[in-house]
């Protein structure tokens, strides 16, 4: 999910600036500055309709699923297509979080009221994209032409379901648990939502905590409060309830949503 160029953007020129090394005697590595990259053109931002799809009006907060082109915007050439910088198929389309500027603003910006099914063509000013100094993909001043498939789309808010009750004793803030769980990042597409798994614990070997006191994400804090001995429940934590803008990488990336399942295998 944070591997393309998309997800570039919230750390915008990172890539590539700080790779630096080490000489065998001590001194930093020199190299050759880059040109100054190119006037921008006179071209402002604007997006047409492609294919308007049926599905849903996108909204602030929701979690998508893209596939997309990216090129780098000519005037010269046929639709404006210069040379392809980017490429995601809709098999394995990629995701993020809807206006919270996980994206460059150009992405944002472009595929505000686009309803799920439909395809836009996006084209994004430097201002709106990644500036004067550009990425590892894309030069500075660059500006950029997408065509964007809106997969999938929806409202992913906090969630907690039982999936087995348990009959035991019933977890308050307070108490010192025991766990087992299995977490996986959310997918929009994936059967039951579980997307890549990023950690677990077995009742063979739990995790112990204090609940309601901080130690844990507050989706955690929040989800298995009320929970009882021999419970199972399915917990979906946004991430303004887990680990945030930053995310945990690199398992987790940025503004993940996560999926847990868990089991409460005693209350100490």
């Amino acid at each position: 999910m944070t591997r393309r160029a998309f997800y570039l953007a919230a750390i915008l020129f990172a890539a590539g600036v700080f790779g630096f090394g080490c000489g065998g005697d001590g001194a930093t590595p020199t190299t050759p500055e880059p040109p100054d990259p190119a006037p921008p053109l006179d071209v402002p931002f604007g997006f047409t309709d492609l294919e308007e799809g049926d599905g849903p009006e996108v909204q602030e907060g929701w979690l998508l699923a893209i596939a997309y082109t990216g090129w780098l915007y000519d005037e010269a050439a046929p639709d404006n297509k210069g040379s392809e910088f980017i490429s995601v198929a809709e098999e394995d389309p990629d995701s993020f979080r809807f206006g919270v500027g996980q994206v460059i603003p150009g992405i944002d910006r472009g595929m505000a009221g686009m309803r799920v099914g439909g395809k836009r063509r996006v084209v994004v000013p430097p201002d709106l994209g990644f500036g004067p100094r550009g990425n590892n993909l894309v030069p500075g001043n660059a500006t950029l032409l997408f065509e964007v498939d809106l997969v999938a789309g929806a409202e992913v808010p906090f969630e907690s379901i039982d999936l087995d009750v348990g009959s035991g004793e019933e977890a308050e803030n307070g108490d010192s648990l025991s766990m087992a769980y299995h977490g996986w990042v959310y997918d929009l597409l994936a059967p039951g939502n579980k997307g890549d798994t990023f950690d677990s614990r077995t009742v063979e070997d739990p995790f112990d905590f204090t609940l309601g006191v901080g130690a844990v994400i507050v989706g955690w804090d929040l989800g298995i409060v009320g929970m009882r001995v021999g419970g199972r429940r399915r917990i979906v934590i946004p991430h303004e309830l887990a680990y945030g803008a930053a995310g945990r990488p690199p398992r987790i990336p940025g503004y993940a949503t996560l999926l847990f399942e868990v089991e409460l295998i005693a209350v100490n």
